[in-house]
């Protein structure tokens, strides 16, 4: 395999049919995917550890990691709990006041993530999400920037408060663990507490929500409102399991996040909420092999036009 191809597939600037390819020569034999490994530790830099003492210039550097049991998309069974740490990490340093460096990490489309922060919280990110970091915190208190969906293990330290700042919320916490969706293209937004204690602030009104374990703060006709957590399985996507128990238009337009894709729906029956799904997926047997599986079930046709990245439900 050509090394300035498997370059460009780290950089994620491959086309489907090149992927497709690496992905079967990764699969051939033993060797190709030792090969490849040795490749990727190359850029595998522990970044959010090191602080640089001078920085000079704003630079970026792009880095892609693919699980040893990646497979083409399409392929591999549905419905077999399983794990896949896939990502493409994006980091940019930029000087501030004090010289410390700040990083972005983006999660491509069907992609998830895991990093550990500067104070030893836990982060995972979901498909098509960004998180905007420093290297370390200081002024009391450790802030970092999402749009997407991530799950936080935060470590506790009373003394500097974690806020997570999505495009319309804040949320503050001490040491707990919580999930935040806020696709900053979606009017969608909720956070999920598991175990500690959290505060949501509104830019809008200023008004703070406080949740209690095993409760989540849902936007319902641009309102937050708190309700318990249905269901634990939801979180699985940090394993690369899609979890879905819903109406099939609210896991429709999941997916688009997920896969960033257009879905254009004109079965009514979906439009209408008429159709309810429960359903589990690994990420990684991609949009195309849920849909043929959703389909089946929900009695509904798909057509495709990958020139204009969309998706048609009749």
């Amino acid at each position: 395999m050509d090394d300035k191809l498997l370059q460009l597939y780290f950089e994620g600037r491959t086309t489907n049919e090149q992927s497709r390819l690496i992905t079967e020569w990764l699969d051939a034999n033993e060797a190709n995917m030792k090969y490849y490994q040795q490749l990727c530790r190359l850029y595998d830099i522990n970044f959010w550890y090191e602080v640089p003492e001078v920085i000079t210039k704003p630079f970026q550097k792009k880095i892609k990691r693919k699980h040893i049991w990646q497979k083409a998309i399409e392929i591999a069974a549905i419905f077999i709990l399983g794990f896949a740490l896939h990502y493409c990490i994006r980091l940019s340093f930029v000087d501030t006041e004090e010289d410390i460096a700040m990083q972005t990490i983006y999660v491509p489309p069907g992609q998830n993530a895991q990093l550990t922060l500067a104070d030893g919280s836990q982060v995972w990110l979901n498909a098509g999400s960004t998180l905007n970091f420093p290297t370390r915190f200081t002024k009391g208190k450790r802030k970092v920037s999402l749009n997407g969906e991530g799950f936080f293990e935060v470590k506790a330290n009373k003394d500097k408060p974690f806020i997570v700042s999505t495009p319309n919320y804040d949320i503050k916490a001490l040491g707990t663990s919580f999930n935040v969706r806020a696709y900053r293209q979606s009017k969608d937004f909720e956070t999920a507490l598991l175990t500690g204690k959290v505060e949501i602030t509104d830019y809008a009104t200023n008004q703070v929500f406080s949740l209690a374990p095993d409760n989540q703060a849902i936007l319902t006709n641009n309102k937050l409102s708190v309700v318990p957590i249905q269901h634990i399985d939801y979180f699985l996507w940090r394993k690369g399991i899609l979890y879905f128990d819903e109406p099939l238009i609210e896991v429709l337009k999941k997916l688009e996040l997920y896969f960033d894709m257009n879905i254009q729906i004109n079965n009514k029956f979906v439009v209408q909420n008429k159709q309810h799904s429960t359903a589990k997926f690994r990420t990684r047997d991609g949009l195309y092999h849920i849909l043929d599986v959703l389909q089946l079930t929900h009695h509904f046709s798909y057509k495709k036009d990958e020139e204009k990245n969309l998706i048609i439900i009749n």
